[in-house]
């Protein structure tokens, strides 16, 4: 259960950015500019009235100071509007106004906000503007009653230079900003993907601890709880034949439900993380006789052959070829049927280890409904290890469980430990792998 009370990882992170105003101003800049044109252009038009001064500087400069509040989030919005204002007021004969100063903003906003088109249109409209009003201060010298076609050279010559001057310096303002725009969400993409990327192998990992506790449950109730089923069932005709021999079947019971319990309480211990929990050791090969024993006690003769040191394999592997002859010995009981035997044989090679169990029981239980999980925990268990699992029943009668992980150390010297098996260790080659079969 979780406390109700518990935070988001990031809640101190997103209430230092909600708390930061000039964060605040960086990532809302659509608000920041309609609060400060429209503000601006508010106060122009009260100090038009304020003073009597409305005018045409007046009808031109309000809106053109407007429109610069939408100028980034719009950029081609605000340089049709703010340079189509800036030709009518000079075909209108009003040379300047005060909204002139928003077509340098309409470029730099073109340039730096707009797309590859937009760019285009504002640079152009710059230049444009740069060329409208050289050519009527030209022609005002021209016509002037003292001016002449010296002066009328000379001032379109000099507002030409001041102009494509002003206008290449709010490009190159603007380029810079680009760059620097991409740059932020560059860098605010590459973090977002970083998140996710560690959400999903949080989300991974989870999953992979998942499935190994799902496999680790399997594995103990499984085995302990076919035991247990073919104990009470053999329990039964023992205590109305022999009763003398159902203390022995009840405590056989007992054993098995005991060493469940403990591996129960060590898997939730670990699941728990209670330091003060005492795990004991974790299963191995080298207690297999101890669980052959069990499965004998439940009625399943069963032999075993180890060729091959296995006390220096690493533990987790250890554990794994362990839990794979707990589960396979379990599926002989559940599915192999009655008067079945097992065998069970581990060979370690130079390069790999192989681990076989065979049994001659009827192969396929017709009974089962095809959900079993046991051989899927099987091949995750050896595909940890870069090994692989073969399961199929055998040509003429029993089933085969076979696993095969490669190993990268050398073996120690071999040493042989085996009691008489039950059934031929070295089946037919031919046997086909059944991936659906529920064992």
């Amino acid at each position: 259960m979780t406390d109700g009370s518990a935070q988001h990882p990031d809640a101190p992170l997103r209430r230092a950015r909600s708390s930061d105003p000039f964060r605040w101003v960086i990532e809302n800049p659509g608000t920041v500019d309609l609060i400060v044109f429209g503000s601006a252009a508010l106060l122009l038009l009260v100090f038009s009235l304020g003073t009597g001064a409305v005018g045409w500087w007046t009808l031109y400069s309000v809106p053109m100071v407007a429109a610069g509040a939408l100028c980034r989030k719009r950029p081609l919005f605000g340089v049709t509007v703010i340079g189509g204002l800036a030709v009518l007021h000079l075909l209108m004969m009003v040379p300047v106004v005060l909204g002139d100063a928003m077509t340098f903003y309409a470029m730099f906003c073109a340039v730096a906000y707009g797309r590859p088109l937009v760019h285009g249109i504002g640079v152009v409209a710059g230049m444009l503007g740069v060329l409208a009003q050289a050519l009527f201060w030209g022609i005002d010298a021209l016509l002037s009653e003292y001016g002449g076609l010296i002066p009328a050279v000379s001032s379109f010559a000099m507002l030409m230079i001041v102009g494509t001057i002003t206008i290449v310096a709010v490009w190159a303002l603007a380029n810079l900003q680009r760059a620097r725009v991409r740059q932020l969400a560059l860098t605010r993409d590459r973090a977002e993907q970083a998140l996710r990327e560690r959400e999903q192998r949080t989300a991974l990992a989870v999953a992979d601890e998942r499935a190994r506790i799902a496999r680790e449950m399997h594995d103990v109730v499984a085995h302990s709880l076919s035991v247990i089923i073919a104990q009470a069932d053999g329990g039964r005709f023992v205590a109305e034949q022999k009763p003398e021999k159902a203390v022995e079947v009840l405590g056989t019971i007992g054993e098995t439900g005991r060493a469940a319990l403990a591996d129960m309480r060590s898997l939730l211990g670990v699941l728990r993380q209670e330091d003060e929990t005492s795990f004991g050791p974790q299963p191995g090969p080298e207690i297999l006789p101890d669980l052959l024993e069990r499965v004998r006690a439940a009625g399943l003769p069963v032999g075993l052959e180890i060729d091959g040191a296995l006390d220096d394999l690493p533990q987790a592997l250890g554990v794994s070829v362990f839990r794979l002859v707990q589960e396979s010995l379990t599926n002989v009981l559940k599915h192999a049927g009655s008067g079945a035997t097992a065998a069970v044989r581990i060979l370690r090679g130079p390069q790999q280890l192989t681990v076989e169990v065979l049994d001659d029981g009827q192969g396929i239980d017709p009974s089962s409904d095809g959900q079993g999980h046991g051989l899927t925990g099987m091949r995750e268990r050896m595909s940890v290890f870069g090994g692989t699992l073969e399961a199929a029943p055998l040509p003429s009668r029993g089933y085969r469980v076979r696993a095969t992980v490669p190993l990268t150390g050398p073996p120690d010297a071999p040493s042989r430990s085996s009691s008489t098996p039950a059934l031929p260790l070295d089946p037919p080659r031919s046997a086909h792998h059944l991936p659906g079969e529920p064992r």
